[in-house]
Formats: structure tokens, C-alpha cells, sequence
């Protein structure tokens, strides 16, 4: 096999692998925001019901709780958005 060959095998390998890579942060940014929007609509519902004095202290901490989880989502997406970032720019890199 001649270094051209192995040259462009090598990089059809690694083109096979980032496509892979960026198929599957996609996948993954997809379930994040089905999450954050599954979080904000339990949190919306929380905050439209109505609530009598004994659960008002169970509801608040609810929702603190999922109002942390919106964050942790948000913030998950957007390394998910910053590798998928990474990762198109390394594909661009091999294809030129």
C-alpha cells in the first residue's frame, strides 16, 4: 500500500469516526432539550396549580429542585453544542 493510500484510508477512517461523533452529540443535545422541555413544563404546572398552606413549603422546594435541573440541562446542552462546534471544525480540517 502506498502512503497515498494509506493516507486516505486513514482519513476515511477518521472521517467515519467524527460522523459518528457528531451523530451522536445530536442524538444526545435532542434528549437534553426534550429534558429541559419536560422540566419546564412540570415546572409551569407546579407554579399554576393551586396550592394550599401545607404544601406551599414542599412545592417551593420542588421548585428550586427543578429549576436547578433546567440549569444542569442548559449548561449540558451548551457543552454539547460547543463539542458539536469542535467537532464540525475537525471534519472541515480533513476534508480540505
Amino acid at each position: 500500500m502506498t502512503y497515498s493510500q494509506r493516507l486516505t484510508q486513514a482519513s476515511s477512517s477518521d472521517i467515519s469516526y467524527l460522523e459518528y461523533q457528531i451523530g451522536a452529540a445530536e442524538d444526545e443535545l435532542q434528549q437534553a432539550e426534550r429534558q429541559q422541555i419536560k422540566y419546564e413544563s412540570e415546572l409551569n404546572q407546579l407554579r399554576t396549580s393551586q396550592t394550599d398552606d401545607a404544601h406551599l413549603f414542599r412545592d417551593t422546594d420542588i421548585e428550586e429542585d427543578l429549576q436547578n435541573q433546567i440549569a444542569e440541562v442548559k449548561s449540558r446542552m451548551e457543552a454539547i453544542r460547543t463539542r458539536l462546534i469542535q467537532l464540525q471544525d475537525d471534519m472541515e480540517k480533513l476534508a480540505d
